[in-house]
């Protein structure tokens, strides 16, 4: 089947706008809806309009205007007619070729999103060889986004899965839909492992952290104790010999032939006292 007779593929926004306001009369304000960073459902009487951004897109890059005819796209990555071709029973069908577009560009974007998972999981094997506070929050928001991007496709997935849109017959092709169902749930549980994972991570890293800076500090104190305990051996002798030096006229001891060396004896058992007690208490 040519890709050129299913559907119409515009590569500029405004023509999009004109498709839309022919069909809607002018009822739906596509300006705002293409600002919002959400899927986004419309549905009229003659008409189905998606709006379905692929993750971490900063402008529309997938609407979708569906009707009895020929399906409008604005896309950035529309699909091959290789990829439309596979369906070729379903094209027949009443709204087969709207079920099959429609199901091509959601899978895109659970490739891209499984992409997006696969480099946060390689950066986090990084973070955890080099730990760093900034690339974690980076990281943390990365899947936080991620995760609600996931949830809000599941919701989505789901809505169509309901066959709430006359425009999307999923029944035709149901198993391909709920391969995409349990894939997305899947990938929903291995985002929120990992990122449970990533803040075990930092968790372990201000453990050791912790536990190093305890370290250091029973060190410090180790060396505290010790000079301490020298300050007071040292001070011990200076003490007494400060005593000499002070200029009194009535000094007797100055005139004991004994005197000198009983201070030295006394300075050198107060400095072994001194010792023996700072080793006994482990300050030495």
């Amino acid at each position: 089947m040519d890709i050129n007779e299913t559907f119409v593929l515009l590569n500029e926004l405004e023509p999009f706008k004109k498709a839309i306001a022919e069909k809607s009369g002018g009822s739906i304000d596509i300006d705002s809806i293409i600002q919002l960073n959400t899927d986004f459902i419309d549905a009229g009487d003659e008409y189905l309009l998606l709006n379905i951004k692929g993750y971490d897109a900063s402008e529309p890059n997938n609407l979708v205007l569906l009707t009895n005819g020929k399906p409008v796209i604005y896309s950035k990555a529309p699909p091959s007619a290789q990829e439309i071709n596979a369906f070729g029973k379903v094209l027949l069908k009443s709204m087969g070729i709207n079920t099959v577009i429609v199901f091509i560009m959601l899978n895109k974007i659970l490739a891209g999103c499984t992409a997006q998972l696969e480099k946060l999981i390689r950066r986090t094997g990084e973070l955890e060889a080099n730990f760093d506070h900034t690339a974690y929050r980076d990281m943390a928001h990365e899947f936080d986004r991620l995760a609600d991007r996931l949830d809000e496709f599941y919701q989505l997935l789901l809505r169509l899965q309901e066959r709430k849109y006359k425009e999307i017959e999923t029944q035709y092709i149901s198993f391909d839909y709920r391969v995409m169902l349990a894939e997305s749930s899947t990938l929903q549980s291995r985002c929120r492992r990992r990122e449970n994972s990533l803040k075990d991570l930092r968790q372990d890293h201000e453990s050791r952290t912790t536990e190093d800076l305890n370290q250091k500090i029973v060190g410090l104190n180790e060396v505290v104790k010790r000079l301490t305990a020298i300050t007071v051996i040292l001070m011990l002798p200076t003490l007494i010999a400060s005593h000499f030096g002070m200029n009194f006229i009535h000094m007797p001891e100055l005139k004991l032939a004994w005197a000198y060396p009983a201070v030295i004896g006394v300075q050198l058992v107060l400095m072994l006292v001194a010792i023996v007690l700072f080793r006994k208490y482990k300050w030495l």
